[in-house]
């Protein structure tokens, strides 16, 4: 007998996921760009997909896009972030106990230029709102906090994180990595005043290899993907669709 207690790392795919991850594949498998009629029902599997993630968080269908998992979905927030508002300021904040897709990304950030503020945690892993206060400056673009620490299971007070921040400077955009939290916590982004929200699908019995990611369509117009392609997933991360995996990710 084995017992599997690593959720928080991977999920096993469902039976009902996989069914229809592998009818996406070998019966309705078409590209939801083409014209014909395969390609429309395959478009409307994807559209259909979106609606649901976006139910899931309260927010319109063409705020989620669909990245290949958590990972890239926190390099396209943060880059595409910090590119778009770099006129409006190169500071950015993070903490020290970040996921390396964020730690990363903020490292390559720097070597652009951009200032980078790392908050510590106590010792029960929650960061000082004081002391985020304090490091919130006129030209901070972007704060950027784990939801759910994939290492403690610390949570962080995300709404009285971003109160604290629109208080000081309301035009300071918050990212959450909500990779270990989404489908565990009731998640509002527009309620809990979160501008960016990334999801990973493996941590809910969905495939490895796709994510979402809630853009805010007040920030879409000036977001600057990492990427150059075609008119996908509104021009922000182009490429043809993942369309059994965008639908597993739904279905899960």
């Amino acid at each position: 007998m084995e017992a599997y207690f690593d959720n928080s790392a991977t999920t096993r795919v469902l039976d009902s996921v996989m069914d229809l991850v592998t009818r996406t594949m070998t019966v309705d498998y078409a590209n939801p760009a083409a014209k014909h009629i395969k390609g429309m029902e395959a478009e409307n599997y994807i559209r259909d997909a979106r609606s649901i993630i976006a139910k899931t968080l309260k927010v319109a269908d063409k705020e989620i896009l669909f990245p290949s998992g958590g990972s890239e979905s926190n390099n396209m927030a943060l880059i595409g972030t910090a590119m778009a508002n770099k006129r409006a300021g190169m500071h950015i904040i993070s903490t020290n106990v970040e996921h390396a897709s964020i730690y990363n990304t903020l490292g390559f950030l720097q070597e652009q230029g951009f200032e980078i503020t790392y908050l510590p945690v106590d010792h029960n892993g929650h960061i000082d709102l004081d002391q985020l206060r304090e490091a919130v400056r006129p030209d901070t673009i972007l704060v950027s906090v784990m939801y759910v620490n994939n290492e403690v299971g610390a949570v962080e007070p995300i709404e009285a994180i971003s109160q604290c921040i629109k208080k000081k400077n309301p035009k300071t955009l918050f990212h959450v990595d909500a990779i270990q939290a989404y489908g565990k916590y009731k998640i509002r982004p527009k309620k809990q005043g979160i501008d960016l929200l990334s999801v990973s699908g493996h941590k809910i019995h969905a495939p490895k290899g796709v994510g979402a990611l809630y853009l805010s369509d007040s920030l879409a117009q000036a977001f600057q993907p990492p990427y150059l392609g075609g008119e996908q997933e509104r021009e922000k991360r182009p490429g043809t669709e993942n369309l059994p995996y965008a639908v597993g990710l739904a279905a899960a």
